[in-house]
């Protein structure tokens, strides 16, 4: 390996696979690796990110770690078969594309779902508004940043930045549209039109606007709505003249992928008050009440994906998703049933309600000392509360291959910082249309993480009240759905343009008592009873 270069660097240029979400910031911990010998002192973010007994094993994070001198360097075990784990249907109660509008018969069209983290594409005959074929990949931005914030910051250092943020993102949705229209033998030239949606950050950098001004208050996006346009416009090459259909977005975070989820679930045609959900790293959120709607939109951050958790990961094999006692024994099911990796973000959140359930977590969000443990705790769940220099850690599994799976005091917090927001948001559209919780009559809770997740731990952590309990509906990937459908239809594509003209949006971060409510609702709600 060569001298001055960073691990990671290194071995990204042997052409060697190696997690890294983060941009080579040191903030995800993804890029572990072990050394055999030769290993160089630690540095803080080592500590931090993997812990004193991980990095006393020899385990460096891989981004930060500058090459000096002869070494040897274990990498992880590959993934096992298998690829990032992507939501591409929607389900439950969302509708179906509609018949196509006049005119559009015989033609192919493309509907795509830009999200933070992952993208799907879908291609549809447009004759009948049938799904011919669906492709879905990480988002090639990640290597930018996690989470929007990040991806603001870099795409606003100059237009070199920007342009590479589009660019990555382009190529790589064109490839995968190529390849659909291959498998399924479709010529390029007859796929016509392309929808997309997302969050307003991913349309700017898909669109080469800079968008700092989502990044500053008072958040607001340079654009909510633009006219159809030619691909190439954004650097299409090989579907050049296809024309290219940005849904609306709304205001400040709340965008496209939002309006296109009402569309799909049909809720502005809804009689009811419904609460419409999106949780990902950029949590938004819509209340419709008999065609009426508010929304709103919060930095929820990385951590349901797994991003700044110690152990996190994530959708791929390996990856713990459900957490739970049998027995008196922690019990664990991972992605593809292979051996744990990580935890990915609804294991996470079962981890901790778990936690809290049994009286190792204080609702306060402190892990407790050994001897606070209740007495009726089961003997295995006892001695995985482990104390060493940097606390307490709570290990969820232990294997020789790579570091134990575990929950750190700092890992709980990060779950605290995500879900305080999501429930301030929730209460103050229940304000501004002066309703309580109990009056909700579903709740929809869309996007991977959000579909992924068991209501019962979701209420455990008090993301949203109880009372709601028997009303959450997972629905899957919805803005991918209302993505089909204003493909296919004229006349759904001009709803959608009416809904989120309609929507009344509220800027939590402006509102004076935003930090004291996120404040409150930091801690954990007191456990059920049994």
């Amino acid at each position: 390996m060569e001298r001055g270069k960073t691990v990671l660097e290194a071995v990204l240029q042997a052409g060697l696979a190696l997690e890294s979400e983060c941009g080579g910031r040191g903030t995800c911990g993804a890029c572990r690796v072990r050394f055999l010998d030769g290993a160089p002192a630690p540095g803080a973010d080592d500590g931090l990110r993997l812990g004193n007994s991980a990095v006393a094993q020899g385990w460096r994070l891989a981004c930060q770690t500058i090459l000096t001198d002869d070494c040897r360097i274990a990498l992880p075990a590959a993934a096992p078969e298998g690829e990032l784990r992507i939501l591409t249907e929607a389900y439950g109660v969302a509708e179906a594309p509609p018949p196509v509008s006049a005119g559009r018969a015989g033609a192919y069209g493309a509907a795509v779902d830009v999200g933070t983290t992952t993208v799907v594409c879908y291609l549809l005959e447009l004759g009948g508004a049938r799904q011919v074929g669906v492709a879905s990949f990480a988002n090639p931005q990640r290597r930018l940043g996690p989470d929007v914030v990040s991806r603001i910051v870099y795409a606003h250092q100059g237009r070199e930045n920007l342009l590479e943020a589009r660019d990555c993102l382009v190529e790589a949705l064109e490839g995968a549209l190529a390849a659909l229209c291959a498998r399924n033998r479709v010529p390029l030239s007859a796929l016509s039109r392309i929808t997309v949606v997302g969050n307003p950050t991913m349309l700017h950098l898909l669109h080469a606007v800079d968008p700092w001004p989502l990044g500053v208050v008072p958040y607001q996006p340079v654009f909510t709505e633009t006219p159809a346009m030619v691909a190439r416009e954004v650097g299409f090459r090989r579907l050049a003249d296809a024309e290219l259909v940005l849904l609306p977005g709304v205001a400040g975070h709340l965008g496209a992928d939002a309006v296109a989820g009402l569309l799909a679930l049909g809720l502005p045609r809804r009689r009811g008050l419904f609460l419409f959900i999106d949780m990902g790293t950029n949590g938004e959120m819509v209340l419709a009440s008999d065609g009426e709607a508010v929304g709103a939109s919060c930095a929820a951050g990385p951590a349901f994906e797994g991003v700044h958790i110690s152990s996190g990961m994530a959708a791929l094999p390996g990856a713990v998703e459900w957490v739970d006692e049998e027995d008196g024994r922690l019990a664990l099911e991972t992605i593809e049933g292979v051996e744990p990796r990580g935890i990915c973000g609804s294991g996470l959140v079962d981890a901790v309600a778990l936690l809290l359930r049994r009286g190792v977590l204080a609702t306060g969000g402190r892990l407790k000392e050994p001897a606070e443990l209740p007495a009726d705790l089961p003997p295995d769940l006892r001695q995985r509360l482990h104390v060493d220099g940097e606390g307490q850690h709570f290990v969820l599994y232990e294997g020789n291959a790579s570091p134990a799976v575990t929950l750190t005091q700092r890992d709980v917090r990060e779950v605290q910082l995500a879900k305080a927001p999501i429930r301030v948001g929730a209460e103050v559209l229940l304000e501004e249309v002066g309703a309580g919780p109990e009056e909700v009559d579903a709740v929809f809770v869309a996007g991977a993480f959000g579909s992924s997740i068991r209501a019962d731990s979701l209420l455990a952590l008090g993301l949203l009240p109880r009372v709601m309990a028997g009303r959450i509906h997972p629905v899957g990937n919805v803005a991918g759905m209302g993505a089909k459908v204003a493909l296919a239809s004229e006349e759904r594509l001009e709803e959608a343009r009416q809904i989120a003209r309609r929507i009344r949006h509220v800027e939590l971060m402006l509102r004076e008592d935003f930090h004291t409510r996120f404040a409150d609702h930091i801690p954990f709600p007191e456990p059920s009873p049994a």
